[in-house]
């Protein structure tokens, strides 16, 4: 089974020409896009040729990658957004070995000017798909050049080999939370992770940021953003590692997480459209894991299944009697059955069964 995941892969400090001239090119694969939607559908250019007569000057790969993408989305009026993108002819990654014996990342694409080689930062887990690159054992996909803030980003695509073999469907819940920063629970083994020092560096770092806003240091307020993604990024890795690795060793065929891609990951949202569920998932951190499971268990040949959260944190594991409001503390006591469970543990099981049903 092919298997793709995205590398996102920030580029090492462009200088200001270089910024304004990506810039550039989005502005101009945008404005592209929006003329050949325009046109009637028999006069739309088919070729980065044709296409030049509707451009301002863009590298012919990227006109022509563009016409796939626009093509691609359908249902898309108008673009508000396209960014510029590279097949695999036309976009290379480069590794050089430095002095100190590390390696040095680069990458070489078509720009408005010529074809340049840029620095890129590229972080451990992405030097081991960097590498199967390099030696051919994984496919390259497209590469798209993105700007997230003030940086400039490549989101590569790359196609990975997974073997899968036959075995006994074993389904295993997660739930996701503020005290316990991650609960899996299959066949009555648990694993935990407890949220308390993550919760302890976003509030050291929050109060970080506020000093600095008051203080006016907003080259520091960067610093430590990025300094924050980095511990943050590092410790989602590291449990979606350990939950992979305890998927495996439980023989999991499936892993079952609730789809949250409706929710926005702010604190406001302990009150209102999750209520019911009685916590928070109240930043960027939590859906960032929740991607890192998803791709990771792909990787591992586990299927991961999105189900529907309605009652999840209600509802009885074991005999499925539905309480009208959460139970207060840390265990889940049923009124009907008297059955005792972690709370987490509980919601857990109810996810692992998906008692609301698949996410359509």
């Amino acid at each position: 089974m092919e298997q793709t995941i995205t590398l996102k892969i920030k580029l090492y400090q462009p200088t200001q020409a270089k910024k304004q001239m990506y810039q550039e090119m989005a502005d101009r694969t945008t404005e592209f896009a929006n003329n050949y939607l325009k046109l009637d559908k028999k006069d739309r250019p088919k070729t980065s040729k044709e296409a030049k007569e509707y451009s301002k000057p863009l590298p012919s790969a990227v006109l022509a990658q563009a016409i796939r993408d626009i093509k691609s989305k359908k249902k898309v009026k108008r673009f508000k957004r396209l960014w510029p993108n590279f097949n695999n002819q036309n976009f290379k990654v480069e590794k050089e070995v430095s002095k100190d014996g590390g390696a040095v990342w680069k990458a070489s694409f078509p720009t408005l000017e010529r074809r340049v080689g840029v620095p890129i930062v590229a972080q451990s887990y992405q030097e081991k798909y960097l590498n199967l690159l390099l030696s051919g054992e994984v496919k390259q996909g497209s590469a798209r050049l993105i700007r997230c803030g003030k940086d400039w980003y490549i989101h590569l695509s790359i196609v990975l080999t997974v073997e899968q073999t036959k075995r006994t469907e074993k389904n295993m819940g997660i739930d996701l939370g503020l005290i316990d920063l991650l609960v899996a629970s299959v066949n009555g083994q648990t694993l935990f992770f407890s949220g308390g020092e993550l919760a302890y560096i976003r509030r050291h770092y929050a109060e970080l940021r506020r000093k600095l806003q008051k203080a006016g240091a907003h080259k520091a307020l960067v610093k430590l953003g990025d300094k924050e993604h980095r511990w943050v990024t590092d410790i989602n890795h590291k449990i979606s590692h350990a939950v992979i690795e305890f998927a495996k060793l439980h023989g999991v065929t499936k892993i079952r997480l609730e789809d949250l891609t409706g929710v926005r990951w702010t604190k406001s949202q302990r009150k209102g459209q999750r209520k019911d569920r009685g916590r928070s998932l109240h930043s960027w951190a939590y859906y960032q894991l929740w991607q890192f499971i998803e791709y990771k268990a792909a990787l591992a040949g586990i299927q991961v299944e999105l189900v529907n959260p309605d009652l999840t944190s209600l509802t009885c594991s074991r005999c499925g009697h539905v309480h009208k409001s959460r139970p207060k503390g840390r265990w889940f006591t049923c009124k009907r059955c008297k059955k005792i469970k972690h709370i987490d543990v509980n919601g857990a099981d109810n996810i692992a069964q998906a008692i609301s049903g698949l996410a359509g």
